[in-house]
């Protein structure tokens, strides 16, 4: 029996400095997510741009949570590096071919981006399997659990902002927008119908996308957990019925659930 899903990860009983088992860190393109954590609950998130995320930064983490072992996901190797450096034994780095507690059937197990893994883990622990995991970043992933609980691929796309910044690096009249709910489905405006292609278009491809990914992963049909994370889920989502649930703390949740198997049991 799968554990109960959170409404909104991170927005568990918030733990007190020092009083958390473990820390949890997720560093992405954009963006780095920490909090503290035990086995059983996420703390209190803090978010923190990555392209600021210096030396100085990584070490006033380390005086925050002086006694905690870091677990860490990370798509940028330049940062991992700096977690490397401060945190030292005490750091441990989701990757492919780290012991993960779930099955992995996929050929090249080293090129899995950690933050995917991450994902897999926590949405195969909360829902079930199969079950499909959406993370609406600087690149849109989707990655499959198949029935048997096993980690066997995904699927990469561009980014929502990705698809409205290169509109509007790439073109001279076009200009750039903040991506939102559309009004209507004919635009009235230059940003208005950009919005549109963005939001509605981007749907259409979501949904392309889940239904041969169905066909493929359940050709005789069967129920299928599709769960969205990421910083444009809740936009996209908020209209789409396939998706059974938003939780922006999934990959810290993943993080969590892997402390169960890396970590020493004390």
């Amino acid at each position: 029996m799968p554990d109960e899903p959170k409404k909104q990860g991170g927005q568990g009983s918030q733990s007190r400095k020092g009083s958390a088992a473990f820390l949890v860190v997720d560093v992405s393109n954009s963006f780095t997510k920490y909090a503290p954590a035990t086995a059983g609950r996420l703390g209190s998130v803090a978010t923190h741009p990555t392209p600021a995320l210096h030396l100085a930064a990584v070490r006033g983490l380390a005086r925050r949570f002086p006694a905690e072992a870091v677990l860490l996901s990370s798509v940028v190797p330049e940062r991992t590096a700096l977690f490397r450096r401060v945190f030292g034994k005490r750091l441990f780095v989701l990757h492919g071919e780290a012991p993960l507690g779930m099955p992995v059937r996929y050929p090249n197990k080293a090129r899995i981006g950690a933050d995917r893994l991450a994902n897999a883990l926590a949405v195969r622990r909360l829902f079930g399997t199969p079950a499909v995991v959406i993370d609406f970043g600087t690149a849109v992933t989707f990655d499959v659990i198949d029935p048997k609980g096993a980690y066997c691929g995904g699927v990469i796309a561009p980014g929502l902002n990705v698809m409205t910044e290169y509109l509007h690096e790439r073109t001279a009249l076009l200009p750039r927008v903040t991506v939102r709910e559309p009004r209507r489905a004919i635009g009235k405006s230059t940003e208005e119908a950009i919005r549109v292609g963005a939001v509605i278009g981007y749907r259409g491809m979501i949904r392309e996308i889940l239904a041969a990914v169905r066909q493929e992963l359940l050709p005789k049909g069967g129920r299928l957990h599709v769960v969205a994370t990421g910083g444009q889920a809740g936009v996209v989502a908020k209209r789409m019925p396939e998706i059974e649930a938003v939780l922006p703390g999934l990959t810290l949740d993943g993080l969590r659930f892997w402390g169960e198997t890396v970590l020493p049991k004390k």
